[in-house]
């Protein structure tokens, strides 16, 4: 009788997505990420284990500790490889740390510095003629207008508009304020070459210190199609210039049939979730082996997506709570949320993206009513002299 498998670690912010996938193509995924909630847990038959959280990212200094307690818990014969999520782009060393326990199946370092480091990023696009906001590499913003954005950086937590006096760090710069709607593309690049998977439009939570915060990836079957060729030929373009491989993302705004390039996530990005049908976490691997399906990848799609809802005041939610059945990253046990952490994420489908957009707002507002409702409740036994503490959900 042959030995199984051997499992593929999985590590990021959030691997919930990458997990799914990889259980879904048929692999044993280890997951490390900064969650390790209930949705992770059943894709990787409970070998998922959480980094604690600083802020909104988890304590990469404990990543090599947390692989080699994986390793003794889950894969005393090793893996089979590691496949990288989002939030590593700030640290590229981190990369370094993952690859000594496993063979990375992602872009070369190269391209994740490439992408990471604003000078050679923008010095990239000029020189393959791809559209980019105005920028500014310098230590002080030119005036008004312009946001202030850290290099790395995930989820809309790294830009800001700039105000004087506003404090700048290593691998800051300024951007000029751009007109458009957020966007992405979803690409598999091997060899030099790129097949575009699908097209996102990114949803925004905002809140006045950060206008831009993630709130959600939709598919997007209202984008113009001179906007999608230009961006195309950006991505081949890359493709070309950078050892890309497996699935990536190019972010961008887009104002009509205008395009403007904002960010190049040289690794799977959370839109991979909303294409189960076409196995995305076995394409990642076999582009990583140097081979690229023929295009077109989607036909006959139905539009979905998810939005993420944040909390508002402080939150406890026991295990139990009920949640609805369009929820995903659920706590797996009794969880306390602060003001403008991310609480869980709704789903939904519809029959276009302007109905997809609606319906997802719907059952946010719906979701959020419900856990107003509880804070009520809560407050008013208080009140009567029940039990103090953080705001309950039950």
């Amino acid at each position: 009788m042959s030995a199984p498998a051997k499992p593929w670690l999985l590590v990021g912010v959030t691997v919930r997505a990458l997990a799914q996938a990889a259980a879904h193509a048929g692999f044993a995924p280890c997951a490390i990420d900064g969650f390790a909630d209930r949705d992770t847990l059943a894709a990787c038959d409970g070998r998922a284990l959480r980094l604690p959280m600083q802020g909104l990212s988890p304590d990469w200094r404990r990543l090599g500790d947390t692989i080699r307690e994986m390793r003794r818990r889950h894969a005393p014969r090793g893996f089979a490889g590691a496949v990288l999520g989002g939030g590593l782009e700030a640290c590229p060393e981190l990369l370094d740390i993952v690859g000594a326990h496993a063979p990375l199946a992602n872009a070369d370092k190269e391209a994740v510095l490439a992408a990471a480091v604003p000078a050679r990023w923008f010095a990239l696009l000029d020189g393959i003629g791809a559209p980019h906001p105005k920028v500014s590499l310098h230590e002080a913003a030119p005036g008004p207008g312009w946001l202030l954005k850290r290099a790395g950086g995930t989820g809309g937590q790294q830009v800001r508009p700039w105000r004087p006096g506003m404090a700048c760090e290593t691998g800051d710069y300024f951007q000029r304020v751009a007109r458009g709607r957020p966007a992405s593309a979803l690409f598999l690049a091997a060899n030099g070459e790129a097949r575009i998977v699908g097209w996102q439009r990114l949803l925004l939570a905002p809140t006045p210190e950060l206008p831009f915060r993630y709130g959600g990836v939709v598919c997007d079957d209202a984008l113009p199609t001179r906007a999608q060729a230009r961006i195309a030929a950006a991505v081949d373009a890359l493709a070309r210039r950078l050892p890309l491989r497996g699935l990536a993302g190019l972010d961008f705004l887009v104002d009509g049939e205008a395009v403007q390039v904002l960010e190049l996530n040289p690794r799977p990005t959370a839109s991979l979730a909303l294409y189960p049908s076409l196995n995305p976490f076995f394409l990642h691997l076999e582009a990583c082996a140097g081979r690229l399906p023929d295009a077109p990848l989607l036909t006959g799609w139905r539009p979905c997506g998810e939005a993420v809802l944040y909390a508002e005041a402080p939150l406890c939610i026991p295990a139990d709570h009920r949640w609805p059945p369009n929820c995903a990253d659920l706590p797996a046990d009794d969880a306390n949320f602060s003001p403008g952490e991310p609480i869980c994420s709704v789903r939904a489908s519809a029959s276009s993206t302007r109905g997809l957009v609606g319906r997802l707002g719907l059952r946010l507002r719906r979701l959020s009513s419900t856990l107003e409702k509880r804070h009520e409740h809560d407050s008013e036994r208080e009140r009567a002299g029940g039990a103090a503490g953080r705001l309950a959900v039950c």
